[in-house]
């Protein structure tokens, strides 16, 4: 669990104004200081993160923000960084106090958060004489405990839109521990907002015994004694199928594929080596690439594929926006900044007007650009791939990713998505 990427694993957003108990509550699910509790208003200021595991969820990622009445100098910018994780979240759970009102700006984020679709849970920060107060006996504590659900029962009843905002409900003294196992069994009931499921990457492609080959070249972009993730997950899904899993590098797949009695099942490669692993590969053999499987897997291949018409449209001064979802230390054969653009000008596209962005940043606006092409995305969540994709679609720009766009430069985007071809048409 504890090595489970970010990119796989539930985002689970805290929102409140300044002093709810945002902090005080993660510090108490999680069971240790991850953020820093104090009286003075906006402590927390950009997003802080910490990974845990939270059954049945499995293995989560829960956020910290900014209270949401920040009226500091960066006030509006941290209200912005908060935006984007609510476009990013799986889950979101809202804090209140018992002895404040909700106000516009409450009323506002829940809303926000229930018009992106985001299951709430509203947790009830019980603020009163009793709990502030360390009790020791267990007469005390259940005469405490029956005073928090009744004043929560209260609140509800007396701000009934709440109801109809979250999910779940559910209250506590956030500086005792106490009640930590029902909010995290509150948490774990929830079903999360576009997460993978029972999706796999491989579904539907790979049943037991079939051999897979993965193509998988070690260049001086490859990290230093490992492979990168997609490839990983890849000889994994395959174990869990239990088929098998055979991996070479670009040259050494002719070898490969005449040491096997029987021809693979289908053959997997590096978008890098798309070329070069499709003269290797005899026509009767399925070939795709680990970059279009993450497109299928975590977005929409169809609007991906859809994209491809504007690549023959560009011109010189057309805009593109490449867009990396990791922030990895360029090289000087990167993919993003220096081979998709040298491939782009070998197939006749010079002169463009090329835009990077990397990691969490993303354009709002998207609609001044005539391409966008996205890296494989094993970084970032389904829910932010879908984000994106859905934002280029809305605003009328095309968008393909890494894989897509190699293979249709190279002329083999039609084999490359050849076993996809039923979902595509369907």
């Amino acid at each position: 669990m504890e090595q489970t990427p970010k990119a796989n694993r539930v985002h689970i957003g805290f929102f409140g104004r300044c002093n709810a108990g945002k902090s005080t509550l993660i510090n108490m699910l999680t069971d240790q200081p991850v953020s820093l509790v104090s009286e003075v208003a906006g402590t927390t200021t950009d997003p802080v993160s910490k990974s845990m595991e939270i059954l049945p969820l499995g293995p989560v990622v829960i956020t910290d923000t900014a209270g949401i009445d920040d009226t500091t100098e960066l006030g509006t910018l941290r209200m912005e960084k908060t935006e984007e994780v609510v476009k990013k979240i799986n889950l979101a759970v809202y804090v209140l106090r018992t002895d404040e009102e909700p106000t516009a700006d409450d009323m506002h984020w829940l809303g926000l958060l229930k018009q992106n679709n985001v299951p709430i849970a509203l947790f009830i920060n019980e603020i009163n004489a009793e709990n502030k107060e360390k009790v020791e006996s267990n007469t005390a504590n259940t005469a405490n405990t029956d005073k928090v659900e009744s004043n929560t029962s209260a609140y509800i009843k007396t701000h009934k839109g709440l109801s109809d905002l979250a999910t779940v409900i559910g209250s506590a003294d956030f500086t005792s521990n106490e009640k930590r196992l029902e909010l995290l069994d509150l948490l774990g009931g929830l079903t999360p907002l576009d997460v993978e499921g029972d999706q796999t990457l491989l579904q539907g492609l790979v049943e037991e015994g079939d051999a897979i080959i993965l193509v998988c070249p070690i260049d001086s972009a490859a990290p230093k004694g490992r492979l990168i993730l997609p490839q990983v997950q890849t000889i994994r899904e395959i174990l869990d199928y239990k088929g098998l899993a055979l991996v070479c590098q670009t040259e050494e797949l002719p070898a490969m594929i005449n040491s096997l009695k029987n021809p693979p099942k289908m053959v997997i490669c590096d978008s890098q080596a798309f070329d070069r692993v499709d003269e290797l590969t005899p026509d009767t053999i399925p070939l795709t690439s680990f970059s279009i499987l993450m497109a299928r897997f975590k977005g929409k291949l169809q609007d991906l594929v859809a994209g491809v018409k504007a690549i023959k449209n560009l011109k010189p001064g057309s805009k593109v926006l490449i867009s990396e979802g990791c922030t990895h230390r360029r090289q000087c054969d990167d993919i993003g900044t220096v081979k998709i653009p040298n491939l782009l000008k070998k197939q006749g596209h010079a002169d463009l007007q090329l835009e990077f962005t990397s990691g969490g940043a993303f354009p709002k606006d998207v609609s001044q650009y005539d391409l966008i092409i996205h890296c494989g995305a094993c970084m970032l969540t389904r829910r932010e791939v879908l984000r994106r994709i859905e934002c280029a679609v809305v605003q009328g720009t095309p968008i393909v990713n890494y894989g897509v766009l190699i293979a249709t430069l190279h002329g083999i985007l039609e084999r490359a998505i050849s076993p996809f071809v039923d979902e595509l048409e369907g």
